[in-house]
């Protein structure tokens, strides 16, 4: 079993720009608090987090609860990337509203959504092999969220993958398929 976390709000959230790697708001503080307080009679096997500062700032919270838990940074966990535009406004990319449809054509050098998928996917195979019937706990980002809904649920028709969507400091669980 999966418990996916997103990370709290952080400043380019609250300010519709693309992310880097900045810090979480105050309210993103709370969100992973709460978030916390909600996951803490959880047991985890192990901990798989992206290693950007808004990720580590939430597991922080988290790891109040569960202080011996390992932690193991993965860069597939890292958000998608999105190259020359990171630290623009959403309204200064030009067709950005597309950028999870499989019919995108933005005109930027972006990490496509195949390259995407496949990096998220490797990471849950190789989580398969050694910890299939654990629990696992992943903190990371939305758009991780949206290729780990689509590893766990099936490709999305045309793949859209925005119809899938975690709020700020929110978490999903995930459950790997049984094999017959």
């Amino acid at each position: 079993m999966i418990y996916f976390v997103r990370h709290g709000q952080t400043f380019d959230n609250l300010n519709n720009i693309i992310q880097g790697n900045g810090d979480l708001t105050p309210l993103g503080v709370e969100q992973a608090k709460e978030t916390a307080v909600k996951l803490k009679d959880v047991k985890f096997d192990i901990c798989f987090c992206s290693p950007l500062k808004r990720t580590k700032q939430t597991l922080k919270e988290i790891l109040k609860f569960h202080k011996n838990l390992e932690v193991v940074y993965d860069n597939r966990l890292i958000e998608r990337d999105y190259d020359e535009v990171v630290g623009k406004h959403f309204s200064e990319i030009i067709n950005f509203e597309g950028r999870w449809k499989g019919t995108e054509t933005l005109p930027y050098k972006i990490e496509s959504l195949d390259d995407f998928y496949n990096r998220v996917a490797s990471f849950y195979n190789d989580v398969k092999k050694q910890y299939g019937e654990k629990t696992v706990l992943v903190v990371s980002h939305n758009g991780v969220a949206k290729m780990s809904n689509a590893y766990f649920n099936g490709m999305p028709k045309d793949k859209d993958f925005s119809t899938f969507s975690l709020k700020n400091g929110s978490f999903h669980i995930f459950q790997y398929k049984k094999n017959k």
